[in-house]
Parts: C-alpha cells; sequence; structure tokens
C-alpha cells in the first residue's frame, strides 16, 4: 500500500479483549442447561460469526437441549456479560490508544464496522470514553448478511468515503478476513483468540502481532 486514508475496526477481540469475557461467561452458563461440549475450544467455533448464525448453530449442536433452553441459555449469557460490562466496562486491547491517537492526530478517519449489536458497541465505547474517535459504526443491526458476507464493510467503506486500495481493515477472525477480501479491502490480521492458517496467509495483506505493530505499519506508508 503506498497511502493509509483510512481505517476499519473490528471490535470484540480487536478494539476491545472481549472475547474472552463471551468466552467465560457462556462456558460457566453452558453448565445450568447440560450443554456438554460447550469449552473454551467450543467457543472458538463461533467466534466471528453473528448472533443469529450462532444461534442456528447452537440448534444443531445441541439438539438434546432444545429450543426453549437454547433461548433461555442465551437470555441468561447476555444478562450476565451486560451486567458484566455494564459495571466494569471491557478490556482494552494493547496498543489501541495509541493507535487511535496517531489516527486521529493525522486525520485519517476511522469507523466500526462490528457483527455484534449497536447497543452494546455504544455501551463499550462510551465507557472506555472513545466514541468521539471514530467517524461512525456499522453494526449486526445495520446489515441483512453478517460476515463473511462483505456487506457489513463495503458500509463501512462507503461511511469512510475513502478508496478501497488506501483503507485498511484489522480483523481478528477468520470470518472478518473473508468478509474484507471479498470486499476488496486490504485487510491485517491482528490475532486474538485464533491463530492465523493458510487462509488467512493467502486473504490477509499482512498479519501483525499487536496493534502497536499496526501503527509502526500506518507510520510507514
Amino acid at each position: 500500500m503506498k497511502k493509509v486514508s483510512g481505517v476499519i475496526f473490528d471490535m470484540d477481540g480487536l478494539v476491545f479483549d472481549t472475547e474472552s469475557v463471551y468466552s467465560r461467561q457462556n462456558i460457566e452458563t453452558s453448565k445450568k442447561y447440560n450443554m456438554t461440549g460447550y469449552d473454551a475450544d467450543y467457543y472458538l467455533s463461533e467466534v466471528g460469526l453473528g448472533e443469529a448464525a450462532v444461534y442456528q448453530k447452537y440448534l444443531k449442536d445441541f439438539k438434546h437441549v432444545g429450543q426453549e433452553d437454547i433461548d433461555a441459555f442465551f437470555e441468561d449469557s447476555r444478562e450476565a456479560i451486560w451486567k458484566e460490562f455494564n459495571e466494569q466496562g471491557a478490556p482494552l486491547k494493547p496498543g489501541i490508544m495509541e493507535l487511535l491517537t496517531y489516527l486521529n492526530d493525522h486525520d485519517i478517519p476511522c469507523v466500526i464496522c462490528s457483527s455484534n449489536k449497536r447497543v452494546a458497541i455504544d455501551l463499550l465505547l462510551e465507557k472506555a470514553n472513545m466514541t468521539h474517535l471514530f467517524k461512525g459504526i456499522v453494526s449486526g443491526d445495520d446489515v441483512e448478511h453478517a460476515k463473511p458476507n462483505p456487506e457489513i464493510v463495503e458500509k463501512a467503506v462507503e461511511m469512510l468515503g475513502t478508496k478501497k486500495d488506501e483503507t485498511v481493515m484489522l480483523e481478528d477472525s477468520l470470518n472478518g478476513i473473508r468478509a474484507s477480501y471479498c470486499a476488496g479491502v486490504p485487510v491485517i490480521m491482528v490475532p486474538d483468540l485464533i491463530a492465523p492458517d493458510a487462509e488467512v496467509e493467502e486473504k490477509a495483506f499482512s498479519v501483525c502481532p499487536d496493534l502497536f505493530s499496526v501503527l509502526d505499519f500506518v507510520k510507514s506508508v
């Protein structure tokens, strides 16, 4: 890349260390509903999916539980997560403030592009006093098809008003990388819970170990 004119940020696992919270709360709640096999490895299989896709996955993988209890699991786990976020917010990923500060100081617009619900995104950004650092937000509520469909990335680029080849998307999940790749937007993976594989190596513009390395890249172009 010769120039970075705009940056698209995934949220969960990229801006905030939320994936560990989701995993811990879901595993704990799953015990109440006899969802045998719901462990840390199982949680990894749903990282990057929209809520509707996760729900269908549960119905398929935990048929013995039944739809009523799956609904109750969703309600209980979301309530526990929401309570924790309301009380504590979520930990920031290392380097995020340094990166956002640099981008804002250099008038490079940033947007959030997350499959999460808008109310959750707003809460976490407000708790961290970060809302003003982003030009806008595209959430799972704003699209018909979640990642890996490119629709959400297309909307984020439109919001930025930048050329695709001068825009960078930052992602930690494979589905996010697939969405950006299909949208024709260069994507940098910053791994969180999931390590890069052969598909990531093929589709990502680059893999950076952390957001400090992303900042070094932005400074270099």
